[in-house]
């Protein structure tokens, strides 16, 4: 098999999720549960599709990984922009998820990875908070959610500090 034939695969694959959204968010509004929840796995498909078919055929890249980031932000982003306007959650929801994506940026750019087991498995997180909210609806729901958002955002936020402090203390010796 030829891999130069399949270069843009995985971008194409995480193009896909960010297509999804609008037709997720207009399965949400006319009330297509079952439209909406397909599209959502969907979603979550591709983003394990995207690594996946990265890794197999030997595509991975510093820019992918880039663009699949950005493509889960801007869909978990989105998707909890309609739950923030339909009234499920408050807007400091969206500033957590904004906050950790503009560290995540930032501190990404620096010569060696960053360490942060939280922040590594955050968008899973937010993906099972959106997956939670389709499912379930319900204060208790959007409660829970809200504080794993918050306690997942604290710890990762911490875990990323606690990482530099070692790295700066250890540079210091």
């Amino acid at each position: 098999m030829e891999v130069k034939r399949f270069r843009y695969l995985p971008l194409i694959i995480s193009i896909a999720r960010l297509v999804t959204l609008p037709f997720l968010v207009l399965a949400l509004w006319y009330g297509l549960v079952f439209v909406a929840d397909a599209l959502f796995l969907f979603a979550v498909a591709t983003d394990f599709a995207d690594g996946y078919v990265a890794k197999k055929l030997h595509l991975a890249s510093k820019f992918g990984a880039y663009f699949d980031a950005i493509a889960d932000f801007l869909f978990i982003f989105g998707v909890f922009a309609y739950f923030v306007a339909s009234g499920f959650y408050s807007v400091w929801i969206l500033v957590l998820v904004a906050f950790e994506f503009a560290q995540f940026l930032l501190t990404s750019h620096f010569s060696q990875v960053v360490y942060d087991p939280i922040g590594k498995y955050y968008g899973s997180l937010l993906y099972g908070a959106v997956g939670l909210t389709l499912l379930f609806s319900g204060d208790p729901i959007y409660t829970i959610v809200s504080v794993g958002v918050l306690i997942a955002t604290a710890a990762s936020l911490l875990s990323r500090l606690i990482y530099f402090v070692r790295v700066y203390t250890s540079k210091k010796r």
